[in-house]
């Protein structure tokens, strides 16, 4: 097992540490601010009937927390709540989609002990990005997700071979406050689950030397995911454009220039439930 442990500012924001706004400071969300956070997510949820996402066997004895503790998920859950493009339907299969690959991320980013990941078959468990590498359980766990994603990424964008899980990570953590993700759509149900996808965050903070100017950085992906009779992962492939994120976050494109062939013109459902108001 590798062991790993680490600290954060909070267990809101662990691996994403960057600022609401654009403020030049690039630091984590004070105590004060993640309260006021916690204070909306509560009001919208009253308010609107929404609900959080679940992630599973965050509750579970004796898990090796790499940050010490469970992750507390308002900031994020907040974020995705108000920006998401999709509302689905309580029990929809995209809805247990959503639910499970939210769960692997969680466990993959927070529980040290690979062993302990109940999302993923133990044995059967394997995953590539972009045609890449297929990293099995074990090595997938080892290099982290950042790596796996971009592991078919050339070097100068991404130098998976000399990146470790840490570095990895430490990459990102400066650039958003929360980085939400959320299914599209779902094309195909078990045991072969189709889907697309969007992941997006607003860039208030530095990757590498560039400072973000408050844009919304979307990015958009299809994936198939072969799971078993308890739904866990089998065999997961991914594929969206790492070179188009990786430039606009190093300031070599503009947001305008990416994603032609993803923006729908979707509109965001809570701003619409805020209007009906």
């Amino acid at each position: 097992m590798t062991e790993r442990s680490l600290k954060s500012p909070s267990l809101a924001q662990t691996h994403m540490q960057g600022p609401l706004a654009v403020n030049g400071s690039g630091k984590a969300l004070t105590r004060a601010e993640l309260e006021e956070v916690k204070k909306d997510l509560k009001k919208i949820k009253a308010e609107f009937d929404l609900k959080e996402p679940i992630r599973s066997f965050m509750d579970e004895k004796n898990t090796q927390w790499i940050f010490g503790g469970p992750p507390d998920y308002s900031l994020t859950n907040y974020l995705y709540l108000k920006e998401r493009t999709h509302v689905h339907k309580p029990g929809s299969l995209e809805q247990v989609v959503e639910n499970l690959v939210k769960t692997w991320e969680m466990e993959r980013s927070h529980k040290a002990d690979y062993k302990q990941h109940k999302s993923v078959d133990q044995e059967r468990f394997a995953i590539s990005a972009n045609g890449g590498k297929v990293f099995n359980n074990e090595e997938a766990n080892k290099v982290g997700n950042y790596n796996v994603l971009l592991d078919a990424s050339p070097a100068n964008l991404w130098d998976s071979e000399n990146i470790s899980w840490e570095d990895s990570h430490n990459k990102f953590h400066e650039a958003f406050a929360a980085f939400p993700w959320e299914v599209l759509e779902v094309f195909s149900g078990p045991p072969k689950v189709a889907f697309t996808w969007r992941h997006w965050g607003t860039f208030t903070g530095k990757y590498e030397e560039n400072q973000g100017k408050g844009e919304n950085l979307e990015m958009f992906g299809f994936g198939t995911a072969v799971v078993n009779d308890q739904l866990q992962l089998c065999d997961v492939e991914i594929f969206y454009n790492a070179e188009e994120f990786i430039s606009v976050l190093r300031g070599q494109k503009s947001i305008d220039k990416v994603n032609a062939d993803w923006n729908s013109g979707a509109t965001c459902p809570f701003a619409a439930m805020v209007n009906k108001k």
